[in-house]
């Protein structure tokens, strides 16, 4: 675990470490525990795709996707702007499908996220309408979503750098 984690919920560093997790001293939530699926198997294990989707339905988005077939994983990544589709396919080893799964459980505490995010009403000016959509999925009958508008998890920096490599093969392609 990182000696001084950001708290997921509030964006405070103002957290202890108490056994295998952290509590924030300001808000105080509790993450950073190893996440476990409906069947008892830690998520890094379990899960077995995920799904993401970033823009508007005027310009179009970008959608990446992953799936794990027996012992490495397919994934894909095309721009749907203006109503054209530009898409890369390619597959990650199996090492490397766990050390992206282990980048989201334990260095981003994904698990422990909000599951929506929408802006404040406070009178500022909304970013552009950007809608995203991120899904975990375990099995059929599991699977996690996250999704905002205009507002993101106290992580979105760090997960988009995690996502940047796929979304920069799709350039270059």
């Amino acid at each position: 675990m990182p000696k001084n984690p950001v708290c997921p919920h509030c964006g405070s560093r103002n957290v202890t470490n108490v056994e295998e997790f952290y509590r924030c001293e300001d808000c105080h939530s509790d993450f950073g525990r190893v996440p476990y699926s409906d069947d008892g198997v830690p998520m890094v294990d379990a899960v077995t795709g995920l799904r993401f989707r970033f823009g508007d339905f005027i310009t179009g988005s970008v959608h990446l996707r992953f799936a794990q077939e027996d012992d490495d994983c397919l994934y894909e990544v095309y721009d749907a702007n203006e109503g054209g589709i530009d898409k890369y396919a390619d597959v990650l080893s199996l090492e490397e499908w766990t050390n992206l799964k282990k980048k989201l459980f334990e260095n981003l505490y994904m698990y422990d996220w909000d599951r929506s995010f929408i802006p404040v009403n406070d009178g500022r000016e909304i970013r552009g309408n950007n809608e995203w959509l991120f899904s975990i999925i375990v099995s059929e009958d599991e699977e996690y979503t996250y999704s905002g508008v205009d507002a993101y998890p106290v992580y979105w920096d760090r997960f988009m750098r995690v996502l940047e490599p796929f979304f920069k093969k799709l350039e270059q392609h």
